[in-house]
């Protein structure tokens, strides 16, 4: 019987107040935690962090439990794939040669228990989004990025978090019904034959079937704590209990 496989997106490290992240990092690490030895495959569908900027020589100190807890699962066997979200414009080489996870960008068409899935974080995918694409050409110019590195880190971090706020505002356009949006986009994705098409992106969780394809929204970690599993060929959701996973 093939291992199980996991997806989780959305967890927005460093947004909130210190509070509300010390729950999502309550919930987050224990959840790592179990997965050790009991998969050979994670999905991170982006946007783990709410903001990520490489430094030459400087890695935000707040992410260090998380990013030591995915180091650990990937010593211990385990494969996790991090798809970049709309928040992760600036991935650099760290999170792939010191962590060990392997960066993917745009959507991914892979085949898993016999399913063909269609895997990706959703951002820049309606066609309606120009505002948010345009955001994104600006943030991935090779020059923006260079000229970024040269701000000393702490203001670097506070102007990050300014872009990340406008980065969510756009990415999420409550004026549409993103549920019911993503909700079509999947279903005609599921019509060009895939078994199973998951998202992240709107923090919306769901989970539809049409005949035996299914579409998946991961939700988040921030409010819902729910994350997708493909066990014996069937995707479905879950939610996170301690214990549970």
């Amino acid at each position: 019987m093939p291992d199980p496989i996991y997806f989780i997106s959305d967890a927005h490290l460093g947004a909130s107040d210190s509070e509300s992240e010390a729950y999502k990092i309550s919930k987050l690490l224990p959840f790592l935690r179990s997965l050790r030895g009991k998969t050979k495959l994670l999905y991170i569908v982006g946007d783990l962090f709410d903001f990520w900027f490489e430094y030459r020589s400087v890695i935000l100190k707040q992410h260090f439990t998380v990013l030591r807890e995915l180091a650990d699962l990937v010593e211990s066997g385990t494969r996790v794939i991090y798809l970049a979200g709309n928040h992760d414009f600036w991935l650099g080489s760290f999170l792939d040669e010191q962590v060990g996870l392997e960066t993917v960008y745009g959507q991914i068409e892979v085949e898993h228990q016999g399913r063909r899935l269609l895997i990706c974080h959703g951002d820049g995918m309606i066609s309606k989004d120009w505002n948010y694409r345009l955001l994104r050409r600006v943030l991935h110019n090779r020059l923006n990025i260079w000229l970024f590195q040269w701000f000393h880190p702490d203001f670097g971090v506070w102007l990050g978090r300014k872009i990340s706020g406008a980065s969510r505002n756009h990415g999420s356009p409550r004026s549409w019904g993103p549920a019911l949006v993503y909700r079509e986009l999947a279903h005609s994705k599921l019509e060009e034959g895939y078994d199973g098409v998951i998202f992240g992106h709107v923090h919306n969780p769901e989970q539809q079937e049409w005949g035996d394809k299914t579409y998946l929204n991961l939700g988040d970690w921030v409010k819902t704590f729910t994350f997708g599993l493909l066990a014996q060929g069937k995707l479905s959701l879950e939610h996170f209990e301690e214990g549970s996973s």
